[in-house]
């Protein structure tokens, strides 16, 4: 009787041979799982390699994912000392925006708010903004806490233009606001 049949599952063959002695070569069982093995160690290959990339490129950027400052975004390209920015520009009384050194805002004077609270604050755009204007603002009660917020947008705001935006407290709930985000696309 013939010595048990094994599968060599490292060359997808058959080994009649229980001696020891050098087999014949063999016709693959399934020509298909030699395949299936070939294309697995390819995929493990750039698999290993599409991980390395992405690893280089986590290390070597400079992204702040603990910004301290809640009135900056997580993805700061550049700090900028104020020494930095053209100040040249910004009308009298107005703030450059911490975020985005060609845009500058202040408060209102004027509310004009009769049944509920509001502010008004007067943004402007050294470049213009073309692609829209967004301004959030936190309300907030006497201790400071954010209780609520508002938005307000425009579809576009050209350079040096002014706006004049009023966010409205609906629920009256807050003794303050804050502009919380500035946006110009």
């Amino acid at each position: 009787m013939k010595g048990n049949l094994m599968e060599d599952s490292f060359n997808n063959s058959i080994n009649t041979n229980p001696s020891g002695e050098p087999a014949a070569p063999q016709v693959p069982v399934d020509p298909r799982a030699s395949l299936a093995r070939k294309l697995g160690l390819i995929f493990l290959a750039v698999s290993l390699v599409l991980s390395g990339v992405t690893s280089a490129a986590l290390l070597n950027s400079k992204v702040d994912y603990y910004a301290s400052d809640l009135d900056t975004d997580y993805y700061d390209d550049l700090t900028l000392d104020d020494s930095d920015w053209d100040t040249s520009w910004v009308p009298y009384d107005f703030s450059q925006w911490s975020d985005d050194s060609s845009i500058a805002w202040r408060w209102a004077d004027s509310n004009d708010c009769d049944t509920y609270a509001c502010v008004s604050a007067e943004f402007i755009s050294r470049d213009g903004c073309p692609g829209g204007f967004y301004v959030a603002v936190n309300w907030l009660d006497e201790y400071d806490n954010v209780v609520s917020y508002t938005n307000e947008s425009l579809p576009s705001l050209q350079a040096l233009q002014t706006a004049k935006l009023r966010f409205d407290d609906f629920e009256e709930i807050s003794d303050s606001g804050q502009i919380s985000e500035i946006s110009c696309y």
